[in-house]
């Protein structure tokens, strides 16, 4: 970079070192002495000066064959290279970055990546991936991003796959009518399309299902499909969510529904639909207490979602991943997941997760009932969307106020919780077995006849 004779550069670094201005770290690197040192050699370099600097060294590390980190760092503080490698290093470095649970790094390369030139297919797919880390730090924080990937020429599968980031974006900042208008647009832009019309149709359907007024939308017949084609993503999310349903509402046993479900998953199936197959059968598998047949479903419906985490099914496999280990009683686990005793309400957003959910629950198993009262603070849950997620933090409130000797309000937790269960037929209480929990109130507050009701129903759903 110095474009100078290496044995001077060897002489001058000696030079300094021995005058004070230079030191050397443990890495055995040269550093400046002081931080104030540095400042004042820099302030003496143009802005522009040193981007050109940093993009020579990306270059030069490019040229020795560094790690992608090394060389993104440097492109990330220097000038456009216009060249493809530098979109490939800084793409690279963001998914390890994703990879270590660094989402902010991958957002800064992935911001300089947009800096390159580059095919609108390519930067619809960088959009994309820049929108997802951003909406996952704030709800509707990548929206903008998003709906740029949507506005950029490219095909069809490019468009349908930005079509649906931005649906599953608004859906999640609590905007699930706005997601649907949207996909119903798509939908009739691409009339005559049957194949991306339907993915579009499965997807409505799977974002749908997280509102009260469509629980019943897994169990409606699937529209034909095109003449010739076999089960799509459309027939496996109908047929699913009818299994799903079922299992619910204490109609077919475990068995039975575990059987349906490794016949849908048996085969090949279109990539868009991999992560739905594996996800329910997944959570199938964890209510039937298979739980190591869920966690292999689990890995096998993240694999291709990697760098697309704003697909339908990602929130519901991550909080299915902290459920199984909640199921396992690996409280640490539980508890070691991002985010899971951080709140993030009285603002807007779509309220708890199911990390949080189980988080309170091994806080109250754990005797550290301060924290977890302190979790459940964070949540105004009478402002928080009407879903499962919702319903299900209801009930480990309950778990901590009954734990904390207050059996009226837990009470009162776990009947809520019931009621907005059953409201949607889900009857079997395995997500939030409520009636147990009533239960045990009930006989606390002496009151033993409602509890035997309780508990004999409880023991009729397990029965199936």
């Amino acid at each position: 970079m110095a474009q100078a004779d290496p044995d001077r550069v060897t002489g001058w670094l000696t030079a300094m070192t021995r005058l004070g201005l230079l030191r050397r770290d443990t890495d055995g690197l040269h550093r400046y002495a002081h931080p104030l040192l540095r400042d004042a050699v820099l302030s003496g370099w143009t802005s522009g000066r040193r981007r050109e600097a940093h993009r020579a060294a990306a270059e030069e590390l490019m040229r020795e064959g560094a790690p992608v980190g090394a060389v993104a760092w440097h492109l990330y503080h220097g000038a456009a290279v216009a060249e493809p490698w530098a979109v490939d290093v800084l793409l690279d470095a963001a998914a390890e970055e994703v990879r270590a649970g660094r989402p902010r790094c991958a957002v800064a390369f992935l911001r300089r990546a947009l800096d390159e030139p580059m095919e609108p297919v390519r930067r619809a797919t960088v959009l994309i991936q820049l929108g997802s880390l951003e909406c996952a730090a704030h709800p509707s924080g990548g929206l903008p991003r998003l709906a740029q990937a949507v506005r950029l020429p490219g095909g069809s599968r490019d468009r349908l796959r930005a079509t649906v980031a931005l649906a599953t974006a608004l859906a999640r900042s609590g905007d699930i009518a706005a997601a649907r208008r949207m996909l119903r647009e798509e939908e009739r832009r691409l009339a005559g399309r049957p194949g991306p019309v339907r993915t579009l149709r499965a997807v409505t359907l799977l974002l749908s299902d997280a509102a009260p007024q469509v629980s019943r939308a897994g169990h409606e017949p699937p529209p034909p499909g095109p003449e010739g084609d076999g089960p799509d993503l459309l027939d496996a999310a109908h047929r699913m969510l009818a299994v799903r349903h079922g299992a619910t509402a204490g109609q077919i046993s475990s068995r039975e529904a575990m059987e349906r479900i490794r016949a849908l998953t048996e085969g090949p199936a279109d990539p868009v639909a991999v992560p739905f197959l594996y996800g329910m059968a997944a959570l199938v598998a964890h209510w039937a207490d298979e739980l190591d047949e869920a966690e292999r479903l689990i890995r096998r419906a993240l694999d291709p979602l990697a760098s697309f985490l704003l697909h339908p099914m990602h929130h519901i496999l991550t909080d299915m991943r902290v459920d199984v280990a909640a199921a396992r009683a690996d409280w640490d686990a539980v508890l070691a997941e991002p985010h899971a005793r951080t709140a993030r309400i009285r603002s807007s957003g779509p309220g708890p997760t199911s990390a949080h959910t189980q988080a309170v629950i091994a806080l109250v198993e754990t005797d550290r009932r301060e924290e977890a009262a302190r979790l459940v603070d964070g949540f105004d849950l009478p402002t928080a969307a009407d879903s499962w997620r919702t319903h299900r933090f209801r009930y480990a409130r309950a778990v901590l106020r009954a734990a904390s000797g207050q059996p009226e309000r837990a009470l009162e937790d776990f009947l809520e919780c019931g009621r907005r269960q059953v409201s949607r037929e889900a009857h079997l209480s395995v997500v939030s077995p409520w009636r147990v929990g009533a239960a045990e109130c009930l006989l606390a507050l002496g009151r033993p006849h409602e509890a035997l009701e309780l508990a004999a129903e409880e023991a009729r759903l397990a029965e199936v």
